[in-house]
């Protein structure tokens, strides 16, 4: 058997473990949405709405995928255009996230997933309340200031089997289904299929 074969039987093999093991997980709401008002973003407010962040994602279990949405607004064009003017500034000197143009405009702003305790550090990001070098959506200097709308942040929890002789990221492969469900305006892909 050649390289191509062998390669091409290990791969249905990891499909098929992979079937298996996600027959044994499950997903559900991991804790009650936290809203986030789109006047906390002012800069008076920014400490305070660290502090909340910090105290809501401390310490949350791993295998953690997120959605972040507009609630209570419906100018998602606006939103996306202030957006990409931030990103194609280099606003603060700051990396955004990607723009998916091939997204129709939505309530969704964002999908993506924590394997451990990053969650608060990753959020305080997404709001720009973190460091400048990490790609996110930095709401802080992104988001349009006379839009007044909500950010419901909705989190929830993979529970997968052990798969320490066979790890393989069921977590990611989730994160990526609930992207394309959800079509978000602004984050990469994951590039599992």
């Amino acid at each position: 058997m050649g390289l191509s074969e062998n390669l091409k039987e290990s791969i249905l093999k990891r499909l098929e473990l992979t079937k298996k093991l996600a027959t044994k997980t499950s997903i559900e709401l991991y804790k009650e949405d936290i809203v986030v008002n789109s006047a906390e973003l002012l800069k008076e407010n920014s400490e305070e709405l660290s502090t909340r962040i910090k105290s809501y994602f401390k310490n949350p279990e791993e295998g953690i995928i997120y959605t972040i949405e507009l609630a209570d607004c419906i100018e998602y064009d606006q939103v996306q255009h202030f957006f990409e003017n931030a990103k194609k500034k280099k606003k603060d000197g700051r990396k955004y996230s990607k723009i998916n143009i091939e997204n129709t405009p939505c309530k969704y702003l964002y999908v993506g997933s924590s394997k451990g305790k990053n969650l608060a550090t990753r959020m305080r990001s997404h709001f720009g309340l973190g460091g400048k070098s990490v790609y996110s959506m930095h709401l802080f200097y992104s988001f349009p200031k006379d839009v007044d709308c909500k950010f419901k942040i909705s989190l929830y929890k993979v529970d997968m089997p052990n798969q320490e002789k066979n790890p393989i990221n069921l977590l990611e492969l989730y994160e990526q289904e609930l992207w394309n469900q959800c079509k978000p305006m602004f984050g990469k892909q994951s590039g599992l299929l």
